[in-house]
């Protein structure tokens, strides 16, 4: 069996109790059918980057699993019907991390550097000046 980590977003209107409660519905699915839950979690309610389908806020919620690829084809159809759901994404992973949840991991990140984390692409041999702004080493050398 492969290992996948299934992350969905539920609409704003759900109450917490109906979002935790779409999760184990879904972690019940997977174990009816030959698959096994390792590690489910509600992330909590957040501001969406942008509005998906009139909602400015979602329900974050996370599934680990050990499961057959027909399984999780079923599951992906499952979550394209149910209107509750405005985003999801099912991932392989090689192995999960015991310690924290993705969610958990994202949120670290963004309060270690707050408002000034680098965002978008950024070149290979590029490197932050001060200001925090990319600069390309072959123009800088070229100057």
């Amino acid at each position: 069996m492969n290992r996948y980590e299934n992350i969905f977003i539920g609409r704003q209107d759900l109450s917490q109790q109906q979002m935790e409660a779409l999760g184990v519905s879904l972690g019940l699915f997977v174990t009816q059918n030959s698959g096994e839950v390792v590690r489910s979690e509600y992330c909590g309610f957040r501001n969406l980057a942008y509005p998906i389908k009139k909602n400015q806020k979602g329900h974050y919620y996370i599934i680990q699993m050990k499961s057959p690829a027909n399984t999780i084809a079923e599951l992906n159809r499952i979550m394209k019907i149910n209107e509750d759901i405005i985003r999801h994404l099912i991932v392989k992973v090689d192995s999960f991390d015991e310690k924290e949840v993705l969610i958990s991991q994202a949120k670290a990140f963004t309060d270690d550097f707050g408002q000034s984390k680098d965002r978008g692409y950024r070149h290979p041999t590029a490197k932050t000046n001060d200001l925090g702004n990319s600069e390309n080493i072959e123009d800088t050398v070229a100057e």
